[in-house]
């Protein structure tokens, strides 16, 4: 299929709107240690794409009044989102004024929306042009933080694409964040957003008695630049339904039963990560391998809201999650008894996160530097999850037809989110090589096909 055109149609900035609550002319939001520890990430590119069934004009004259005047409500609330990164002596804040704005681009697109918004092997490049670049830093040396793409399809849909530092928040907070606009859009010239999506913007409630947030800033720039997309790599979607993952949880359950701390039952998001961890090392190994000595690791990320002693609001804004990695060896993992080794371990470091507390922040002086040790050797991590309720968020034109998010090439991560046709189970995101997409598949399928 011939590449997607796109074509830029105009880029502004969407200001803070006036009214309550009242805005300070200038505030700092001051970084935990949570939120110091991603200021080298890459930021993350979410895509949500929607139906639309008229032309270009029809959005810009309906829909785009709406879209822009909702984020601007929105951001008076969630104020963050339009501010910046800044490096002061011995620290970095978010810098928020009154005058705060956020880019905002809007392009049209003759590519093929259903296949974009597909699960099909995709290019991952294609995908990437529908979120909006990076936010380079100012002038004045501070980084903005957030951006937003809309890219309309004539009569066929339009994608929703966003560039997040993701030093402004984790997953629990920008689904918040996208609730709230939503459910702003959905009410423009009707009545005030639902107020069921609350927000604390409270940093003093998280305490730092071991001095982790010098400890990440520690040679730490502030800085948000990309590296730019492989040409080879695509993107795809599995499935995994109720069905499968029940016969997953027999399966290893019978082979490797969970032993204590693990919970005693196999949660879906274990045995999802699990079959998915097993078949990807095999896929990349291929049936002629012969090196299976060594060890491997998964990444995955808790949230510790209710974790913590105190635990934090659910509605606390920012990062509030912890790193948890798994090692295991690969002979083990991609033998016959793989699936039930990988879910084991990967159940076991859940179990011994425990009741919380201290047990969370064991080791996390060393965090960045066991990260950074396994990225050359293949760490797969974990972004998203399916709790978060992508397919939840309607701006008024229904649910979500598809959720990406773009870009996990960079990080070697798959992703997770709920099945999108709502009748439980979960979507896996993967970026692959293509010959290495296409090995996957075939041992994803055929692994389901043996443990019916």
């Amino acid at each position: 299929m011939a590449p997607a055109a796109f074509r830029v149609l105009d880029q502004c900035r969407v200001p803070i709107s006036s009214g309550d609550p009242p805005r300070p002319r200038e505030a700092s939001v001051p970084l935990t240690f949570f939120d110091a520890f991603w200021i080298i990430a890459t930021p993350l590119n979410r895509l949500l794409f929607y139906r639309w069934s008229g032309t270009t004009s029809d959005f810009v004259a309906s829909a785009l009044p709406r879209l822009k005047a909702s984020l601007s409500s929105t951001l008076r609330v969630f104020y963050p989102f339009a501010g910046r990164l800044r490096s002061l002596p011995g620290e970095v804040d978010i810098y928020c004024t009154d005058a705060d704005s956020v880019a905002f681009t809007l392009a049209e697109s003759d590519g093929d929306f259903l296949w974009l918004a597909g699960d099909a092997p995709r290019s991952s490049r294609e995908l990437g042009l529908l979120a909006p670049p990076a936010p380079a830093p100012g002038a004045d040396g501070l980084l903005p933080l957030f951006a937003v793409k809309v890219t309309v399809f004539p009569r066929a849909g339009f994608c929703l694409g966003f560039s997040m530092h993701h030093t402004l928040c984790d997953g629990n907070s920008f689904a918040r964040f996208l609730r709230f606009w939503a459910s702003a859009c959905r009410s423009v010239g009707d009545h005030t957003p639902a107020d069921d999506v609350a927000v604390l913007i409270d940093r003093s409630l998280v305490p730092d008695p071991r001095g982790l947030y010098t400890a990440f800033l520690k040679g730490v720039k502030v800085r948000a630049p990309p590296r730019p997309l492989p040409d080879d790599i695509v993107s795809a979607t599995f499935l995994l339904r109720r069905a499968h993952i029940e016969a997953l949880r027999s399966h290893a359950s019978r082979t490797h039963p969970p032993a204590p701390p693990a919970p005693p039952r196999y949660s879906s998001f274990v045995l999802t990560c699990a079959h998915v961890w097993v078949t990807i090392l095999k896929a990349r190994q291929g049936p002629a391998a012969t090196d299976l000595s060594g060890a491997t690791c998964f990444a995955f990320m808790v949230d510790c809201r209710a974790r913590l002693k105190p635990p934090l609001p659910e509605a606390y804004f920012g990062n509030c999650i912890v790193p948890c990695l798994v090692e295991a060896p690969l002979g083990f993992l991609v033998g016959e008894d793989g699936l039930g080794h990988a879910a084991k371990a990967i159940a076991g470091a859940v179990g011994r996160l425990g009741e919380g507390g201290e047990a969370l922040l064991e080791g996390a002086e060393g965090w960045a530097a066991r990260f950074l040790s396994w990225l050359p050797r293949g760490l797969l991590s974990v972004a998203g999850a399916p709790r978060l309720g992508v397919y939840q968020v309607d701006f008024g034109w229904g649910r979500p037809e598809k959720a990406e998010l773009a870009g996990i090439d960079r990080s070697g991560a798959m992703t997770l989110a709920e099945n999108r046709e709502g009748e439980g189970g979960i979507e896996v995101g993967l970026a692959l090589r293509l010959p290495e997409m296409e090995a996957f598949a075939s041992l994803f399928d055929a692994a389901l096909d043996a443990v019916a």
